[in-house]
């Protein structure tokens, strides 16, 4: 099973639960400490697959973040579990949205330090984001759209 395939399940779903009994990974509960009115995630954070899963307050898997390139102790993922396409440009990603009819934006950002350049490309199933730095590729997100 692909990582994109996770998306949208429940946290005490067979294939979650099947994910983190083979991975031995734990879930970190994420509440509101500061009483902020923020609703409560959970974590599942695998530094050695390169791979962080959020789940939502009703316990949904909504994003999944994939380290492309090593960072803050992550190893790279794995390209062949994700099961969405990787965009080595934004260019190459460009032309794939424009190639499938999908609808696209990007930007560019200073933040932390570091100039990041990124494209979202609607997949209607969820939002695909690839971020780059110094024109490389150095991670991607999967999520699910917002609802309307």
């Amino acid at each position: 099973m692909k990582y994109i395939d996770l998306l949208g399940k429940q946290l005490k779903s067979d294939d979650v639960i099947d994910m983190l009994e083979c991975g031995d990974l734990d879930v970190i509960y994420a509440f509101d400490r500061l009483h902020e009115n923020q609703p409560d995630v959970y974590w599942v954070v695998s530094k050695a697959e390169g791979v962080q899963m959020r789940f939502n307050e009703n316990q949904t898997l909504d994003t999944l973040f994939f380290h492309i390139q090593a960072d803050e102790g992550f190893s790279p993922c794995n390209p062949d579990s994700l099961g969405v396409p990787i965009f080595d440009s934004r260019d190459s990603a460009r032309t794939y949205a424009a190639q499938s009819g999908l609808p696209l934006i990007e930007g560019e950002v200073d933040f932390l330090g570091v100039h990041r350049k990124w494209i979202k490309i609607d997949f209607g199933s969820h939002l695909h984001h690839s971020e780059f730095r110094s024109e490389k590729l150095h991670g991607m997100s999967a999520s699910l759209p917002p609802k309307e």
